[in-house]
């Protein structure tokens, strides 16, 4: 017996507890015509990952803009700007066949939504950048998951709509809390950012950009983000240059 248990409409064993793949790809191409973000490649992007998901962390979801409410700047850097905002409806978990929907969770959630500069003209970078938060996110808690798109309608600049982190970074953090940290602290921390890097590392890739300011704090653990110049392991810079 399947200990993540039987699809109740195809009596097939699921793919994770609480998901069918083959039933939840269905749902979620039946839905394509009803959304479009205004960009053939993004819209492809979700909607493959969602024909693929195996579970809902695995989910990425065009995200209108005005699912947002109380957004605030947080910082700018050097590819773009960071908002926090709540989404009124919170992130797909699973499908309610009594209801004949989607079952979400967390509803009126924070969510940090980043912004790059000129990305109305969608980018390869962007959409890898994404691509590979949902890909390693899902399976770590060290690594700041993805939850989807959205488009900034004043700049129509696409944002990624990525897990909050509430505590910042962890430079922010360490210059205001330094001083109260034992060495369990210290130990855990550095455990979480290991862990984050040994997930990326599994899947063949390297980081490229890990400073302080690239991991965040979320509540007591440590979550490593900007996953933009991530690469495979064995890319070499001056072979891409040529090409």
């Amino acid at each position: 017996m399947s200990l993540d248990g039987n699809c109740e409409e195809c009596k097939q064993e699921n793919t994770r507890f609480d998901w069918c793949k083959e039933c939840n790809a269905k749902r979620f191409q039946q839905n394509f015509k009803n959304w479009t973000s205004g960009n053939n490649d993004i819209d492809k992007f979700i909607q493959d990952t969602q024909l693929s998901a195996t579970l809902w962390l695995e989910v990425l979801e065009w995200i209108p803009y005005n699912k947002f409410h109380d957004i605030e700047y947080i910082a700018k850097g050097g590819f773009g700007k960071v908002y926090s905002a709540k989404w009124i409806d919170g992130y797909i978990d699973k499908w309610d066949n009594e209801n004949q929907n989607w079952k979400r969770n967390n509803s009126n959630m924070f969510v940090a939504l980043k912004s790059l500069n000129n990305s109305e003209n969608v980018t390869l970078e962007f959409i890898n950048e994404i691509k590979l938060h949902s890909k390693i996110g899902a399976y770590t808690e060290n690594v700041i998951i993805a939850y989807g798109i959205t488009q900034d309608p004043e700049t129509k600049n696409y944002m990624m709509v990525l897990e909050y982190a509430e505590n910042g970074s962890l430079r922010n953090y360490l210059n205001k809390s330094y001083s109260g940290l034992n060495w369990e602290d210290k130990l855990k921390y550095l455990s979480n950012i290991a862990c984050g890097l040994g997930k990326i590392h599994e899947n063949e890739l390297t980081h490229r950009d890990l400073h302080i300011g690239n991991v965040l704090m979320n509540d007591s653990e440590t979550i490593i983000t900007d996953m933009g110049l991530c690469k495979p392991a064995d890319y070499k810079e001056s072979e891409s240059a040529k090409n």
